[in-house]
């Protein structure tokens, strides 16, 4: 998983980097309510230079998800 977004959802959503995998999901982790998923959108908008829609914001309800928005925008995420 690239480093950055591991960071990044490390922070927001206060969890271990060991903690997140891609099948992780929003019913998962407890503290990813709309506040914190906002502070997500700022977190990557910030970090990779992009904007975000609703439309992306919505259907970012997992890591996969998360990632998939993510190369959507063209960000390269490695391997």
């Amino acid at each position: 998983m690239n480093k950055r977004l591991l960071a990044i959802l490390a922070e927001v959503f206060g969890l271990k980097e060991t903690e997140i995998r891609p099948f992780l999901t929003r019913d998962d982790v407890g503290s990813w309510d709309s506040l914190r998923q906002m502070d997500l959108v700022l977190s990557l908008e910030r970090e990779f230079g992009i904007t975000l829609e609703m439309a992306d914001i919505v259907r970012m309800e997992s890591v996969a998800s998360i990632e998939e928005v993510l190369r959507g925008k063209g960000v390269d995420l490695g391997v």
